[in-house]
Order: C-alpha cells, then structure tokens, then sequence
C-alpha cells in the first residue's frame, strides 16, 4: 500500500473508487472497529487549489448538519499535502444501483425514498444549505433499510465560498438530468431547486424513465427550460394520483410554482404513503432490496428476529380488516359524514386496491367556496365540486389543497388546522373561457379523458 493510501487510526478495507478530484475507501477506524467512508484529495491535486478547499468546505457543512437521512462527518483531517473526510459507513448501496436493476420500482418503495429524501433536505434547507445534486447515485441505501444523502460537494451555503462548479471531472452535477431550469441557466438556486431534482427523481423511479433525458446533454436541457412534463399517467398507467400530483408540482419550470419549502412536500408524500399503505420505511427499503438480489436476506448482525407486534404491523392489506375493527372498538362515537355520496373521513379500504380516506385523527374542518366553480383536490384525494360549503372534516395540521377548472389556471393552497378549527376558503378562480356547469365540464372531461374520471380508487 502506498503512503498516499495510508490514513492516520484507520485501517483500509478496500478502495471504493477514485477520481480526478478525490478517492473514495472503505476503512475500520481503530480503535474504535467502527466501519467509515474515508473521500481523500487525490495524490495529482495540490492542496492550495480551489478543489482542495471544496473539501474542507464540505466537512463544515456536514457539520452543521446533523439528521438520520444525512451522512454525517465524523473528522476532518490535513496532513501536509494531504487531506480528507472520514464519513459515516453506509453498508449497502446506491439508489442508482437500485435503479439499474431494477428500473421501475415499485410505488410503495418510490414514496418511501422521495420522502426519506424529502426529509434530508427539510433539514439541510433549514440551516441554510441547498444540496443541489440530488440524484440517485447520492442516495444511499443500507442494508438495514437506512437511507442517507450523500455528496455535499457542491452545495450552497450562502455563509461559505462558493464551490467549484466542476468537480470530479466533467461537470460538478454529472450531467443536467436533474437539475432545475434555474441551474441550467445558471442562476442562484435555493430548495427549491432541489424539490426539482427530487421530482425527476421520484418520476424516474415510478416509471423508469428521467422525464427530459433527450440524445445528449445540450438536448435534455433544452428539453428541461422548455419541454413540459410528459404525463406520468401514461408512461406508468395506473400509478397514484397523489405521486402524480407531486412529481408535477416539484417539476414546474418557475420556482414560485413548486412547493413553498421541503417541509410541504414531506407533508404531501406522507398523505401518499398513507393512501397506499402506511408501511415502516426501513423494513419496505430493506425488502426491497432483497427482491432485488442486492443484498441478501440473512438476519443483520446483532440483531434478533422476532415477530411484529400487532401495534407495529404494516397498514396494508393483510391488516386492513383488523385496523377496520380496531376503529370501530375505538372510535365508536366517529360517524362517517358524507359529501355528495363520497364517504370522508373514518372510512377505511377493507379490500386489496383501495385508498384510505381522508382520516381526521384530531377534530378540524375546512369549508371551501370557489367562484364560479372547482374540483376540490385535498392531499391527492378530489373531495367535491363547488359551489358548496359543507365542511369537510379533516385532521389538525398541514394539508395541501388543489382548485382545478378547464378554464383557469389551477390554484393551490396550503392551509394549517388546529383542532377544533374550521377554516373558510374563499376563492375566485381566473376564468379565461366561457363558463361550463360542473356537471357539463365533468362530461366534457370524461369524454375526452376516462381516466380522469373523479375515480380516487387505486388499480
């Protein structure tokens, strides 16, 4: 081994990869025995370039930072003309790996990971730093069903010097795949940014596709700038409308169009995961990449395999009769109120393939008027068409709300409920065609899309 690849208390395992900027190693810190990533500065690069200093830039960002979706920095070390990180160890592999052999995945494992993801850059936007290199071979995924964003090479911190932008050759982001409009144009990107690189990325895993890969790079951001978003519908038939919904809204072209912060979105994937099937995210990542042959199936190390407790089983299916009757024993006083025949509230799928309905676990309503008129879409599900002001009960908390009319831009609202609250949203929608009643515009639709036919049921 040579004096360049020999790391002060640690031991090296294996070396992992190595690049024009900086090698990666799996090593043993001794004497702890505790498993670490070591990024050292390549032999070729002098520590007084502008690359060396993105390193230990890097290290204090990770500093700041301190979340269980994020690898953390254990130590920064610089010894004459070399440097490097010792980061957490991630026993597993890349969410690009994934991809490869799998390509599309399933939804379940899609959510889990946009959301995990999601939360990862809630944190890091709230202390100020914006990633802005998500994409999968930054998403590491451990045996365990650990997931954890990697790679802050290039991110923005606006307390700190700039990065360089051209980083492990090439170019600093690998290609513009998942950047955002504003990054191609190499304007100042915020999380917003990063909400659009998390919605190719949650578009690419439900259908197998990125969303404006074109023939080369010049092309596919082209196609980003101005291309709009091909509908996920018809490239993955049948996937859930709240997904959809989602991936829009992160992959609209002005920043002012997508989600306000991270935390809304997390707010959003969360109602998804539980239309689909609330399941624990660890186990789901790890299944998932059992089924896929990435790693095997054998008990972890020191763990003990036991049987799950009927208060942590999984709401899918295979429960779905017992969590119908646990409600009734313990909500007996809950009525199911009902909206033009659709039943909101404390209904719950009993069959393979149906959605949970909005579940209002602390007391709350909202009231919505829409002038002349729309669908009413709450966190994915379509609840009504106005005029009306009934209440629809809902659970305290945030709740993402979508009016739609053929002939208005849509108007999104995010609204907060206490319990006990009832909240009056009046809107008047900017009509630019002649009017249509709600029952001719919904025949209308349906004519042309059945798919769209107000049916919230799952395929």
């Amino acid at each position: 081994m040579s004096a360049a690849e020999r790391f002060d208390g640690c031991e090296v395992v294996k070396k992992l990869s190595t690049g024009p900027i900086t090698d990666l190693y799996h090593v043993v810190q001794e004497p702890l025995g505790r498993p670490a990533f070591i990024k050292a500065l390549g032999s070729s690069i002098l520590p007084s370039s502008p690359f060396a200093a993105s390193l230990e830039r890097e290290a204090r960002l990770l500093a700041e930072l301190s979340h269980p979706n994020i690898l953390e920095v254990y130590d920064f070390v610089r010894r004459g003309e070399r440097m490097w990180l010792v980061l957490e160890y991630v026993d597993g592999v890349s969410l690009e790996e994934v991809m490869k052999r799998a390509k599309r995945v399933p939804e379940g494992f899609a959510c889990a990971v946009a959301l995990e993801v999601c939360r990862a850059l809630a944190h890091a936007h709230a202390h100020g730093v914006v990633h802005r290199d998500v994409q999968p071979k930054n998403v590491l995924l451990g045996k365990d069903g650990s997931l954890k964003l990697a790679n802050f090479s290039v991110a923005f911190d606006e307390r700190m010097p700039t990065a360089p932008e051209l980083l492990e050759g090439g170019t600093g982001y690998g290609g513009p795949a998942y950047m955002s409009p504003e990054q191609i144009l190499g304007e100042r990107a915020d999380g917003r940014s990063d909400l659009f690189s998390l919605g190719v990325l949650l578009y690419e895993m439900l259908c197998g596709e990125r969303p404006f890969d074109g023939p080369d790079d010049r092309s596919t951001s082209l196609r980003i700038r101005r291309d709009p978003v091909p509908p996920l519908s018809k490239k993955a038939p049948g996937v859930s409308q709240a997904l959809e919904r989602m991936t829009q809204r992160c992959l609209e072209k002005m920043p002012s169009d997508r989600f306000d912060g991270a935390l809304e979105a997390c707010a959003i994937l969360e109602s998804a995961a539980q239309e689909l099937g609330a399941e624990p995210t660890a186990p789901l990542i790890r299944d998932t990449l059992i089924r896929a042959r990435l790693i095997d199936g054998s008990p972890l190390k020191g763990t003990v395999e036991r049987k799950v407790r009927p208060s942590e089983g999984r709401m899918g299916v295979t429960v779905a009769g017992l969590f119908v009757a646990l409600l009734g024993i313990l909500g007996g006083g809950f009525a199911i109120q009902s909206l033009s025949g659709k039943a909101v509230g404390t209904a719950v799928a009993a069959q393979a393939g149906r959605r949970l309905e909005l579940l209002p676990t602390g007391r709350a309503a909202l009231r919505v008027v829409a002038h002349p008129w729309a669908h009413v879409i709450v966190d994915g599900q379509e609840v009504e068409i106005t005029p009306f002001a009934r209440p629809i009960p809902l659970s305290a908390g945030s709740h993402y709300v979508r009016l739609e009319h053929p002939n208005a831009p849509v108007e999104r609202r995010t609204i907060e409920l206490t319990p006990g609250e009832t909240l009056l949203l009046d809107v008047t929608l900017k009509v630019t065609a002649p009017k249509l009643s709600p029952s001719a515009a919904l025949a209308k639709a349906r004519a042309v899309n059945p798919q769209e036919s107000g049916d919230s049921g799952t395929p």
